[in-house]
């Protein structure tokens, strides 16, 4: 990891590990005390059945008036797991496994825990292998081993299923933020959330309404300013013009292009405050004839209309922010163009733009980005960016064999959005 990169962690991976540990470590301190507590029963179970075998054989001798030893007893093995030792007092022993013992009783004894008893003279002695009772218990632990585990692979995808579910709040709300467009700034849902999650989403609309009160008071002040500029610009123009020195013209120049930037930072102001999100309906055809006329007639440059569209398209816009869209983008085409613009309107509601360009000619989308030879305020592809998402238009601009398009699916915007 470079230095002073950030390590990315999850609640949910955090959540998940934390518990699955937990449950797994108590999960082993179970099975480790099972475990001892089953070896402890299985000694007491074998215990007691060699208790059961020497009882047996107490009652056999105890009953019988033949006080002799078969010989079949004399001593038993059976492959070395258990052994049966039968013998008089005082008589000769038979070998063993073990050694002789004091008394009666259990004993542990060269590997083999013995149980000693007499009876009438007769001493029984009964033993099973250690090696033999750990087989035992081993395989008892690893039938036991195999149903645990299978019972803790369960739990744990129960488990990480349980811990899913419950994060499902945070993602739902995690998406909710994500999906909100960049200049959405309601309040976000705080109902049906966590109670963990509630602090947050107030936060989060305190943070947001700041930032509205902020941007509206910045939009106001545009606006206000704008506003408070065309009429002393136009005042300057018009004496200036009636001065009729070429110094009043140079001026007049400068005050035109300071008048277009102050219409378009009015625009910017409508269509930050919204006002594609208004209705309509809109005469399409007709607005954009209206446009094309008003810009022949200022640039003093032609503009073909090529017009297929079926019938008269009516859309359910605010006539004042499809003017401004269209504005911008014919005033972009003719300003920054090379001539040649021409206008097309499909049956399908597709309207394209189209320009010659110079070699090494791009657009500059983004607020106040301009090329270096415009004179522009490098807002116009902002603005119509911006109300073209409000109007549910799709925009899209390429450039290709030295002319610009850019195009327009209206068809969004007639369905309504």
């Amino acid at each position: 990891m470079s230095r002073g990169a950030v390590r990315r962690w999850t609640l949910r991976g955090r959540l998940s590990r934390n518990v699955l540990s937990a449950v797994a470590l108590g999960w082993a301190v179970m099975i480790a005390l099972a475990l001892v507590a089953l070896g402890h029963e299985m000694n007491e179970v074998l215990d007691n059945e060699m208790e059961a075998v020497v009882g047996l054989s107490v009652q056999f001798f105890d009953s019988s008036d033949d006080q002799t030893i078969p010989q079949i007893l004399g001593f038993q093995e059976e492959e070395g797991e258990k052994a049966l030792r039968i013998f008089r007092a005082g008589g000769p022993v038979p070998d063993a496994p073990w050694g002789r013992m004091a008394g009666d009783g259990f004993y542990d004894l060269d590997g083999w825990r013995v149980l000693r008893q007499s009876t009438g003279g007769t001493i029984i002695e009964i033993g099973q292998s250690k090696a033999w009772r750990r087989e035992e218990m081993l395989e008892s632990a690893g039938f036991f081993l195999v149903l645990m585990a299978g019972q803790l692979v369960l739990l744990l995808l129960v488990i990480r299923r349980a811990v899913n579910a419950s994060m499902e709040p945070v993602d739902r709300f995690a998406r909710t933020i994500a999906g909100r467009r960049p200049e959405d700034m309601s309040d976000l849902p705080a109902d049906n959330l966590a109670e963990e999650l509630a602090p947050l989403a107030l936060a989060l609309n305190g943070y947001l309404g700041r930032i509205r009160d902020l941007r509206d008071a910045e939009r106001q002040f545009v606006a206000n300013a704008a506003h408070e500029l065309r009429t002393p610009l136009a005042t300057a123009r018009a004496r200036l013009q009636a001065d009729g020195t070429a110094s009043g013209r140079a001026v007049i120049d400068t005050l035109d292009a300071m008048a277009r930037r102050v219409e378009r930072l009015l625009q910017l102001s409508r269509a930050e405050a919204g006002i594609g999100r208004s209705g309509g309906p809109t005469d399409l055809r007709r607005v954009l004839g209206l446009l094309i006329g008003e810009a022949e007639r200022r640039f003093q440059q032609p503009v073909a209309f090529d017009d297929d569209a079926a019938g008269s398209p009516v859309l359910p816009v605010d006539p004042d922010a499809l003017a401004i869209l269209l504005t911008n983008l014919l005033e972009n085409a003719i300003q920054h163009g090379a001539g040649n613009v021409r206008v097309a309107l499909g049956p399908d509601l597709r309207l394209a733009i189209c320009n010659d360009v110079a070699e090494g000619a791009e657009f500059h989308p983004g607020r106040f980005r301009k090329g270096n030879a415009s004179g522009g305020s490098g807002l116009g592809l902002a603005i119509a960016q911006m109300i073209a998402k409000d109007l549910g238009v799709a925009l899209n601009w390429s450039i290709r064999g030295g002319r610009a398009t850019v195009a327009l699916d209206l068809s969004g915007a007639a369905a309504g959005r």
